[in-house]
């Protein structure tokens, strides 16, 4: 890395190598980030060895470009990424800032120098810290190198960060900053500690990143990332996806988006130039505007007066190197790609209450970022804006901007004509610091200039002085073109501008100076610049015959158009038959080109050219002139009798080799260098050499044309350009007029060479007035046909629209008849319709009253079943609890009879006791217990009525149920079966007793 001086400074100073590269790492690293710089004597390159660094550096970045690449991960995934530079110590290197008026006080760019040549690594990414004391810098390779301008040193990191595309310092910490790379991936470093953090937030290349003013809030949305036509919301301080905005339907996609400068809303703008403000809490859109559309309600308010809208101009109208600049400057419509939109960039003001948006049509727009009104609107004559940043202070005058074309200007908002080029072409991207006093531009070279904006300033402030002085001296808003001196300067220029000098200059060089050539032009021919003859040639406007033909003229430049129109209208007045010559606008065309501004002097040339030059080139008009076109072949059979013999076997005419040079004054041939050099020996020869040079053209171009065989591709060649060396082309036009005969010789035929005279145009005669009278005549003729044929059709026009109105207002009429029977037809149909509906409802609403009772007497059918369902099972529920009891009684009663059956055994072993020991003594058992017997009979007879009883309510019960359904059999079966177990109980204690 070396950061020299340019070798133009003021000190000579330049600067030692932060860190060197081998030669094998050069090799191996990829050579789309690589600029040539061999042979580049611009830049002092010097290479200190620093070996023992560099071996340790190699080392670590090695580790380094594995540890810091991404690995596919998911998004939100934060990753740690350490360097192993610990234990090197970090060397900082001085450097020493540029002292010149300029304001250019640094220079960085990455040089490796080889065996071979020189390879310049390309910067990818920088920017200012936040304290304005600080430059970052990072290459394409990844390597991240830090300058303080503090302390006036400078170093590189341990870390790298390969594919940069955007580098942002950090708004909370001051010695962070956030990398967005190509791959998605957002890396935060610190300069003062090792650890490196990198997440993935998307796909696509990073474009753009911005802070909200949330930023100390853990959950918030406070950064806003955007990613081609993608946008995404994320925490700064936990780097946590919120929100994934994806913009990229087939109508519009994503163009801008940035948050709103201390502010929670952000921004969005589409290909459709619609600006959209949003909420970040909620994502509610808080306006919609569409600033192209407000633009061009403004200006079709101002009714065509566009002066009230302040105009910015690159190149002012008095510029000398007019021509020049074109190029550089100009905007071409066809080089943008406007499917994109209208809107091309944008940039806040620092306080945020300002947006500015630039378009590709060349306007700069001021909106209030509150409301996103339109507050002010500038003109860009010359140029657009790709890139751009408003400064705070002055008051938000000064903007530092990059052009389409590459170059820096500095523009003052205020006093929109004056301006300053920083740098003049190859700029990439600027960036300023947040104070305000330092400007970084990054040119395609790969190199970063740093400039102080307050030299910059005081430069702008210096040239606006200087001009307003110069102003008030001269008491002229603008200098005049060159070409229209006149008064004591123009007498002091014909003495000096002499016509020896001038052919002697010619003699030397080959061409006059491009800054002097019109002025020379106007010595040489002598123009008089008769003013007030031209103003009254203007006066008269343009003729009807050129205003017919000037709808042929193709000329893309519509000044250019406008001027060959006028310069031809005033042919037209001043000889009429050049208004009538179909040629005649590819024969102003060069010249004009040449003086768009300044038709006074292309007029006055044209006019000497055509008195003296082309005098004879008119008298048969509308056919070619024979007698000029003769004098071109007698030459060209003279000097060479071969290509004179080819043209007369192909039936190639003069009017074919020759005329269709001179109708355009050799500019479909010429590129336009070769043509002013031509012409510049033309004007500065005899009137005559322009016969020779005719000649001397397909003597060069002989080999060429001779070898062509069909006549069509001869005639085509005179009207196409082909490389020719003007030098020999007109050293051979001299030598042929100097070796010719003199009874071919044209000095026999044409004049000697005459000036127009101060104050007057002479007349052009030598043309065939009674055809133009003609022309004239019939031309008259003609527009009376055509007025009285106007007038027929106006008559016939004004019949038909009457005729129309009366047929219009019968066809009314039918058509309103018509159109009430189509109604009355109309409402019968839709009565009967309404009829047929009715009848059909009637007969749906018999239906579904026949359906409801159907489904009424289902219900009440269902209803019965359900009712009869309930009552079984309440019958079931009743008759479970009688088995229940019936078991309980049956139970007990076993009981009981155990107990009466022990009771009994005891007592008979009491009676068999009591009759074992009394039998002798008392009376016999069966008197003795009689009465106990009778009693147990007794209560056993009770026992089986209550039983009978019980039974015979079961049986009466089951035949009155006998017209349930059959799913009682189970039960009466079982009811059956405890009858039938106290059927057999009973026969068993019949038995046992």
């Amino acid at each position: 890395m070396e950061i020299p001086a340019k070798s133009i400074s003021i000190h000579g100073d330049y600067f030692r190598p932060a860190i060197s590269q081998s030669k094998e790492n050069v090799q191996n690293e990829g050579t789309e980030d690589e600029y040539d710089t061999h042979g580049d004597s611009d830049w002092e390159i010097d290479m200190a060895s620093e070996t023992t660094l560099d071996s340790a550096y190699s080392e670590f970045e090695k580790e380094l470009a594995t540890e810091t690449q991404p690995n596919k991960v998911g998004i939100n995934e934060l990753h740690r990424s350490t360097a192993g530079l610990s234990d090197v110590p970090m060397h900082k290197y001085p450097f020493k800032l540029k002292q010149n008026e300029e304001g250019n006080i640094l220079t960085v760019h990455n040089t490796i120098k080889s065996v071979d040549k020189d390879v310049r690594i390309r910067i990818a990414a920088y920017c200012f810290n936040e304290m304005s004391n600080k430059l970052v810098v990072i290459d394409r390779r990844g390597n991240i190198y830090i300058f303080d301008f503090v302390c006036k040193r400078y170093w590189r990191l341990g870390v790298k960060v390969p594919e940069a595309t955007l580098l942002v310092a950090s708004p909370l910490v001051h010695s962070e900053y956030i990398v967005g790379t190509e791959s998605g991936c957002v890396f935060i470093f610190n300069i003062e500690k090792t650890p490196m953090l990198h997440t993935k937030v998307g796909d696509a290349a990073i474009n753009e990143v911005s802070f909200g003013n949330r930023l100390d809030s853990n959950t918030a949305c406070n950064t806003l990332i955007r990613l081609g036509a993608t946008a995404v919301l994320l925490n700064f301080t936990t780097l946590q996806l919120s929100h994934r905005l994806e913009f990229d339907h087939s109508r519009y996609t994503l163009k801008f988006a940035s948050f709103l400068p201390k502010s929670d809303k952000f921004f969005t703008c589409f290909t459709n130039d619609s600006v959209h403000l949003w909420s970040s809490s909620n994502l509610g859109t808080v306006y919609i505007s569409q600033p192209i559309k407000a633009r061009d309600r403004k200006i079709r308010l101002m009714r065509g007066d566009t002066s009230k809208i302040p105009e910015i101009a690159l190149r002012a109208e008095y510029d000398e190197e007019e021509d020049n600049l074109d190029d550089e400057l100009a905007f071409k419509y066809d080089d943008q790609h406007f499917s994109d939109g209208k809107l091309l960039a944008y940039s806040f003001s620092p306080n945020g209450n300002k947006l500015l948006l630039s378009t590709v049509d060349g306007y700069l727009m001021m909106l209030n970022t509150a409301s996103l009104d339109l507050e002010k609107l500038f003109k860009l004559r010359d140029f657009i804006l790709k890139q751009f940043v408003l400064l705070a202070q002055p008051k938000n005058r000064i903007l530092f901007a990059i052009t389409a074309t590459g170059m820096a200007v500095m523009l003052d908002l205020m006093q929109t004509e004056y301006k300053l080029i920083v740098q003049r072409s190859n700029a990439l991207s600027l960036s300023v610091s947040r104070d305000g006093k330092l400007l970084s531009l990054l040119s395609k070279s790969g190199e970063v200039n740093v400039w102080s904006t307050c030299r910059l300033y005081n430069s702008l402030h210096a040239q606006t002085k200087c001009i307003s002085k110069v102003r008030a001296a001269l008491k002229q808003p603008a200098a005049k073109l060159p070409g229209l001196i006149s008064g004591p300067m123009n007498l002091e220029l014909r003495k000096l501008l002499k016509r020896e000098r001038l052919e002697a200059m010619l003699a030397e060089y080959g061409f006059y100076p491009e800054k002097y050539r019109f002025i020379i032009w106007s010595v040489l021919l002598e123009l008089p610049s008769n003013t007030a003859q031209f103003q009254a040639l203007l006066k008269h406007g343009q003729p009807q015959v050129v205003k017919q033909r000037a709808a042929k003229i193709k000329v893309k430049s519509d000044a250019q158009r406008r001027a060959v129109i006028k310069v031809w209208s005033c042919l037209a007045h001043w000889c009429k038959v050049f208004g009538h010559t179909d040629f005649m606008p590819d024969l102003i065309y060069p010249f004009v080109k040449q003086m768009t501004k300044n038709s006074l002097v292309v007029f006055e040339l044209l006019v000497t050219l055509l008195l003296n030059h082309m005098e004879l080139c008119f008298e048969f008009h509308p056919m070619p002139p024979g007698n000029y076109l003769g004098l071109c072949e007698n030459v060209l059979q003279v000097h060479d009798k071969q290509l004179s013999k080819f043209y007369a076997a192909m039936d190639v005419q003069p009017k074919d080799y020759a005329w269709s040079l001179l109708t355009n004054g050799f500019a479909e041939v010429l590129d336009e260098q070769q043509w002013l050099v031509l012409w510049d020996n033309i004007l500065t020869n005899p009137p005559y050499f322009i016969v020779f040079v005719i000649v001397a053209y397909n003597m060069m171009q002989r080999e060429i044309i001779m070898r062509l065989p069909e006549k069509s591709e001869v005639v085509d060649f005179f009207h196409e350009q082909m490389p020719i060396d003007v030098t020999k082309w007109l050293n051979r036009a001299r030598k042929l007029m100097s070796h010719c005969a003199t009874e071919v010789h044209p000095e026999r035929f044409m004049p000697p060479f005459k000036p127009i005279p101060k104050g007057v145009y002479p007349k052009f005669l030598k043309y065939p007035r009674e055809w133009i009278e003609q022309q004239e005549q019939l031309s008259d003729e003609l527009i009376k046909q055509q007025q009285e044929i106007d007038a027929r059709l106006r008559k016939l026009e004004l019949e038909e629209i009457q005729m129309k109105e009366r047929l219009q207002e019968g066809l009314k009429q039918e058509e309103h008849a018509r159109r009430i029977k189509e109604m009355e037809q109309l409402y019968q149909d839709t009565i009967h319709r309404e009829e047929e509906r009715i009848a059909c409802h009637r007969k749906m609403l018999l239906t579904y009253q026949m359906e409801a009772r159907q489904r009424k007497c289902e219900v009440l059918s269902k209803l019965q079943e359900t009712e009869q369902r309930r009552k079984i099972l309440e019958m079931e529920k009743d008759i479970d609890g009688l088995m229940r009891s019936v078991e309980r009684e049956r139970r007990r009663q076993n009981q009981e009879m155990l107990f009466a059956e022990d009771e009994i055994r005891n007592q008979e072993m009491e009676l068999m006791a009591q009759r074992y020991s009394s039998c002798l003594l008392d009376s016999p058992l069966t008197v003795k217990y009689y009465e106990e017997v009778q009693k147990m009979r007794n209560e056993s007879d009770k026992l089986k009525k209550q039983l009978r009883e019980m039974t015979m309510e079961q049986v009466q019960n089951s035949t009155e149920q006998a017209s349930t359904p059959s799913k009682l059999k189970a039960i009466e079966y079982s009811i059956h079966e405890i009858q039938q177990e106290l059927t057999d109980i009973l026969n068993s204690e019949s038995n046992s007793q």
